[in-house]
């Protein structure tokens, strides 16, 4: 039907008023600072290098809200599957028959020496070659032994590997976390859904009650998160010992059903979208990717004779492993992920006394790595060293976390430079940072924030109270937004739906105080 121009002037009119009614509505909303929405923030441009990440394609509903991918259904329940119980079965069985019954390796002193694991150490590379620690006190016999069982189980990952169960052309993200440790699986998730972040995640809950049963079936399930039970699948094999939470994690990435793989602890999160790191260099040449922790590496030569790796790398190739990011391509790294497990299974009074000697973080961080040295299968070690997260509080820093660097960026950087790197020098190259841990400060948007509080509301030489971190403005400056507010908000958004309970009425004052100065100023 065409209107004649008279019979179209009340249809405009009529459209103008209910335009301004609407931006009156608008502007009589309150502003109380905090977000209502969440924004992906993409990737920085390359200010410090030639690559741009490409913008994250989100959907979004008329408001501008994102609008998550969310799981088919909430696993939480779902019985594992035949194939899996079938494979998981196999795999048991070859780990316990490789059992290297032995006594508890002991160690000659109970930590390496300071000097031994500081990177700041002046060292020669002529005595670096041989001067890898030796603190392992093991009988003849004993080390026959594991020698004997290690060989055993790499037998076996090379006839298992090949046919794990796996999902073609999947990726994903995996996160574990304790029972007691969702709440601060809920906030980084949130955090990376902020991003703009498509990718499915999978997270493996032990121990869960029913209150985690409802926050999977609840807000995790809103966030495109799908819970998987742990004690399902342990359930499956009753004749399985017990495990230390810790030796977890290797498990959910046994379990995944994703091919390719970002593993991030529960306290762990981006600051731009990850989607695009799968598909460029180092991850699609090498499939697996980690990232160094600050010490020296203090693997025992023992290892390296145990595992029969013929020329050792020396304590200048590259610094220890920090397991709480890293990614795998499940499918073409089986065969290690195998062996690691077999590590982790043995890894108290064994395996990781062999590969960190009591040193700073023994656990699991050493056995991705060190299962793809020895089975030769390629791999990138992030080269850029960690950066600290934290403040500088009456004469000392009170760190609360690390800051970890963007692999393709680090990649780009370090690809022609074939020379050792655990030594940061000052002319090493550095990828701007893109994951932020918070592996010193536990938020745990499910419970009090008492005791968080404690520790942001500690006051400076001149009595004032200061951001958690610091002055961040440069790495603010290169991810587009105030990375600490951020989290504020979403902490406040998460867990303050009683503003004066829980730390609330702690946590709220501060926030305005610290970020929202500027607003109230102007």
């Amino acid at each position: 039907m065409i209107l004649s121009p008279r019979s179209r002037r009340p249809l405009v009119l009529a459209v103008i008023i209910g335009i301004f009614f609407m931006f009156l509505i608008h502007r009589s909303q309150p502003d109380t600072g905090f977000p209502t929405i969440f924004k992906p923030q993409q990737a920085p441009v390359g200010s410090q290098g030639s690559w741009t990440a490409p913008k994250p394609a989100v959907a979004a509903d008329s408001q501008g809200s994102l609008i998550v991918p969310k799981p088919p259904v909430s696993a939480f329940d779902d019985e594992p599957s035949p194939q899996l119980v079938e494979y998981w079965t196999a795999v048991l069985d070859a780990v316990m028959e490789a059992e290297p019954q032995i006594q508890a390796i002991k160690l000659s002193q109970p930590s390496p020496d300071a000097e031994d694991t500081d990177p700041n150490v002046q060292r020669s590379k002529e005595i670096d070659i041989v001067r890898r620690i030796e603190h392992v006190v093991m009988t003849a016999s004993d080390r026959a032994i594991l020698k004997s069982t290690h060989a055993q189980m790499v037998k076996s990952a090379k006839q298992l590997g090949p046919t794990i169960p796996y999902k073609k052309n999947s990726k994903g993200i995996v996160m574990t976390a304790g029972g007691k440790y969702v709440g601060n699986a809920i906030l980084s998730l949130t955090m990376l859904r902020r991003t703009g972040s498509k990718l499915p995640v999978q997270l493996f809950i032990d121990g869960a009650d029913n209150s985690t049963r409802a926050l999977c079936e609840g807000s995790l399930l809103d966030l495109g998160v799908e819970c998987r039970s742990m004690d399902a699948m342990f359930d499956t094999t009753p004749h399985m010992p017990e495990l230390k939470k810790y030796q977890y994690k290797v498990f959910s990435l046994l379990f995944s059903s994703f091919d390719d793989v970002l593993f991030l602890d529960a306290d762990c999160y981006p600051l731009y979208s990850p989607d695009h790191l799968f598909d460029a260099d180092p991850y699609k040449s090498y499939g697996l990717v980690t990232w160094p922790d600050l010490w020296i590496s203090t693997v025992s030569p023992t290892y390296y004779e145990i595992a029969g790796v013929s020329k050792p790398p020396t304590v200048r190739t590259r610094r220890t492993s920090e397991s709480g990011v890293f990614m795998i391509k499940r499918s073409t790294h089986a065969e290690d992920l195998l062996l690691a497990t077999y590590y982790n299974f043995y890894g108290p009074e064994r395996y990781y006394r062999l590969l960190s000697q009591g040193s700073h973080g023994e656990g699991d961080k050493e056995t991705f790595l060190h299962a793809a040295i020895a089975l030769d299968k390629p791999f990138w070690d992030v080269h850029t060293v960690l950066g600290f997260l934290g403040r500088w509080l009456n004469g000392s820093f009170e760190g609360v976390g690390m800051k970890q660097a963007d692999p393709i960026k680090d990649f780009n950087l370090w690809k022609a430079e074939d020379r050792d790197h655990a030594v940061d020098g000052p002319d090493s190259p550095r990828s701007p940072y893109m994951f932020m841990h918070f592996n010193n400060l536990k938020v745990d948007v499910q419970n009090s924030l008492n005791e968080v509080m404690d520790k942001v509301l500690r006051i400076n030489g001149t009595g004032h109270a200061t951001p958690l971190w610091g002055d961040e403005s440069s790495l603010n400056k290169l991810v587009g937004y105030d990375i600490e507010k951020v989290m504020w908000e979403e902490v406040i958004r998460l867990a303050c739906t009683d503003p004066v309970q829980d730390g609330c009425d702690r946590l709220i004052p501060w926030y305005q105080k610290m970020f929202l100065k500027s607003k109230k100023s102007g």
